[in-house]
């Protein structure tokens, strides 16, 4: 992990030079060369544009950033890179052009002479300046991604997978790793079911042990990923590796043989030649996800920026109540079943559930105070939570954090609930504005069936159509108790 963040770092560095130099070397050409007698001024000043070359590496981050040139590219062919590279530096050419040339559009609009945009607007210019950012971009990408390979091939910053199955298939698969060394995928050994393989060789490497025991080899062995080549009949069989794996941050990967055992929707990644499903996979693209948390931080920190004022009122309302602390803290499970320490506005009597242990408020709970009444019909409880929202251990949108020991109990009686945990949790989600608070674990079942189907169709349309279906709950108390 600390390669990964490591090798995008140097990347995002790489990327701010490499538009500076295309950004100097078109400066150059237009005005210093003479290669453009029209254009040439050798009265211009280059220390000048040095604020305008940072305010456009910026706006240039930014983009490569929304366009997802900043995910794991050394999954990918360079090829499917320097597309993305060269498709967002024209995207970007062309904003420039609507932002630099937008009267004179509108006059050659009105004139129709087409004079009026070459010789008026910056398209020349932008030109040159497309040009030099595309050779530039592309080489910068391309030496960035041989530069990994270099490193892959020796060993550095490399990803260990885990082979579930000490079997033929798994020996193939192997063999096919081994022989692509610049992919930067190195075995650490075997996981099977058969309790008697553990700690013998399948081949050069060790059954590390059996699938419960995968969390345990995962953290010692710091894997990245599984692949599963076991070929089964049973779909049960593979739910029980994946609940297995469903608390650990690592990808799940499956062979195509086994395809016709699982139901649902999987991308698919080619590794060295096969063509392999990933299982758990957000279906948001990677340019929507940036987004996402970019609204998250936004809209965050605009509610609880704008409304402190209000904020601290009612945490002296509550406080002057009833006796014990305005904010309730309560370990949560966030994503790949790491906990968290989630916040809200206190709507119960301090201590509620010392005598009688965990469980889900009643319509008429006697433990809500008046207070809490109130903001748990209009929501205002959750306000804290947009401090989670900011530390990133929540999303805007998302499943409901459940708590540790609900998770337990739910993991043994709903299937595929690990899907659920593969998510960030979210102040509100799909769940929340189609179905009532949790008094019992029914409903928990109930909402589980809305998160799956988040899970399958995530995207910014259907964010944004939750974001206002709970600014309609919450106005009307709808689902509230």
């Amino acid at each position: 992990m600390a390669a990964r963040f490591i090798e995008k770092c140097l990347t995002f560095l790489f990327d701010v030079l490499a538009i500076n130099i295309a950004y100097f070397m078109a400066f150059w050409l237009r005005y210093k060369s003479n290669l453009f007698p029209e254009a040439y001024n050798p009265a211009l000043d280059l220390a000048s544009h040095l604020v305008p070359s940072l305010i456009v590496s910026s706006l240039w981050i930014i983009l490569f950033f929304l366009t997802g040139l900043y995910r794991d590219w050394y999954k990918e062919s360079r090829l499917d890179e320097l597309f993305v590279v060269a498709r967002t530096v024209l995207i970007g050419i062309f904003l420039l052009f609507l932002v630099t040339g937008a009267p004179q559009v509108i006059e050659f609009a009105r004139q129709g002479d087409p004079r009026l945009l070459f010789t008026r607007t910056k398209i020349p210019i932008l030109l040159t300046y497309g040009s030099c950012m595309l050779f530039f971009a592309t080489v910068n990408r391309f030496t960035m991604h041989t530069l990994l390979t270099m490193l892959f091939t020796r060993g550095i910053a490399i990803s260990k997978m885990l082979i579930v199955g000490a079997n033929a298939s798994g020996t193939q698969l192997v063999l096919d790793i081994n022989r692509f060394p610049k992919l930067g995928y190195r075995v650490a050994g075997y996981i099977d079911d058969d309790g008697r393989k553990k700690g013998t060789m399948c081949g050069d490497y060790t059954v590390l042990g059996t699938y419960s025991d995968i969390p345990l080899v995962v953290r010692k062995e710091r894997i990245s990923g599984l692949i599963i080549t076991h070929v089964s009949a049973s779909p049960n069989e593979i739910q029980k590796i994946l609940e297995y794996s469903g608390d650990i941050r690592v990808n799940i990967y499956m062979v195509p043989s086994l395809m016709d055992v699982i139901t649902g929707h999987f991308k698919t990644h080619q590794i060295f030649g096969v063509p392999l499903m990933v299982l758990l996979q957000d279906h948001m693209p990677a340019w929507q996800a940036q987004i996402k948390r970019l609204m998250d931080i936004t809209v965050s920190s605009a509610i609880l920026l704008c409304g402190a004022p209000a904020w601290i009122v009612l945490a002296i309302v509550i406080r002057s109540t009833s006796p014990g602390p305005a904010i309730y803290k309560q370990v949560r499970v966030g994503r790949n079943g790491k906990n968290f320490t989630m916040l809200k506005f206190r709507s119960m009597y301090a201590d509620a559930e010392k005598r009688a242990g965990p469980q889900w408020a009643t319509e008429n709970d006697p433990r809500i105070t008046p207070v809490g009444r109130f903001i748990r019909k209009t929501r205002l409880d959750e306000i804290p939570q947009f401090i989670n929202v900011l530390k990133g251990e929540m999303s805007l949108v998302g499943p409901r954090p459940e708590r540790p020991f609900f998770v337990e109990q739910l993991k043994k009686e709903i299937p595929w609930y690990v899907r659920r945990i593969k998510m960030k949790p979210g102040v509100t989600g799909w769940a929340q504005v189609k179905h009532k608070y949790d008094a019992s674990i029914e409903d928990v079942k109930q909402k589980v069936l809305y998160d799956l189907y988040y899970f399958e169709n995530m995207s910014l349309v259907l964010d944004v159509k939750i974001i206002m279906r709970t600014i309609f709950v919450v106005v009307t108390g709808k689902g509230a108790h």
